[in-house]
């Protein structure tokens, strides 16, 4: 397209360039003829040079350049390699993850088939405003869970679950998003971590590096209630460490 807008526009330039040399002729007879050729002079150079810097923006807008999708587009499996990773991951049940084409970039593991209080529907058999219990004694539903990830302001149970579905999660936008595909929910907030997820610098590979690529999401390792990794100690024993905290 921006080819024969530039055709088009050279065309335009020498039938002007033309026009302006054919009036050259029939200005000899004035005064200022030797200005007006410098002037026919400039102006011709002048709408060369245009051309030749529009014809050079003709090339691939920035968005191709962006780095997401460089990451998306260089993600493929455009390489073809004498091994593979099924061998290590056939026992995974696995999940595609898309680009924006519905190209296949990789795959994760099927989290749904893990979730031991799933479906929810199995509890949640009326809407979360008739199942509120007044005994402020009782046990609470879902004891097992601490929400320690945002504050209250910024984050609560509906931010993430869909309050009208509760067997789908939810985007900021009330779109339902499965979930085997949660990672979309965390991108809305921690966009770097999954443009480095997607490019595979962030995420454990779960069956080496060589093709098709199998990775865990991101709660596969964040606890999506408190994301937050406790402290621990490396699995290595560090004796510098030690000396640190006890100098004798």
């Amino acid at each position: 397209m921006d080819k024969v807008k530039n055709n088009n526009l050279y065309r335009h330039c020498c039938c002007a360039f033309a026009k302006a040399i054919a009036k050259q002729g029939k200005a000899k007879n004035f005064k200022h003829y030797a200005l007006f050729q410098r002037i026919s002079a400039f102006a011709g150079i002048t709408i060369f040079i245009c051309v030749l810097l529009i014809s050079s923006c003709s090339g691939p807008s920035h968005h191709e350049h962006s780095p997401l999708v460089q990451i998306e587009k260089h993600s493929k499996n455009n390489i073809k390699y004498m091994v593979s990773s099924d061998a290590y991951t056939y026992d995974i049940e696995k999940v595609a993850v898309t680009d924006t084409e519905n190209d296949t970039l990789f795959f994760t593991p099927n989290r749904v088939k893990h979730l031991i209080s799933f479906p929810c529907n199995n509890c949640h058999t009326q809407e979360l405003s008739k199942m509120i219990s007044n005994d402020v004694l009782g046990k609470k539903a879902h004891w097992n869970i601490q929400l320690n990830h945002a504050t209250e302001e910024a984050l609560t149970c509906i931010t993430c679950h869909s309050s009208n579905d509760v067997e789908y999660l939810t985007l900021n936008n009330n779109k339902k998003i499965d979930f085997n595909k949660s990672q979309k929910v965390c991108m809305q907030c921690h966009s770097t971590q999954y443009n480095d997820w997607i490019g595979g610098a962030h995420g454990k590979k779960l069956g080496g590096w060589a093709p098709p690529r199998v990775s865990n999401t991101c709660v596969n390792c964040h606890d999506p209630h408190s994301p937050a990794f406790e402290t621990r100690w490396p699995s290595r024993l560090n004796t510098v460490k030690i000396q640190e905290l006890d100098p004798k």
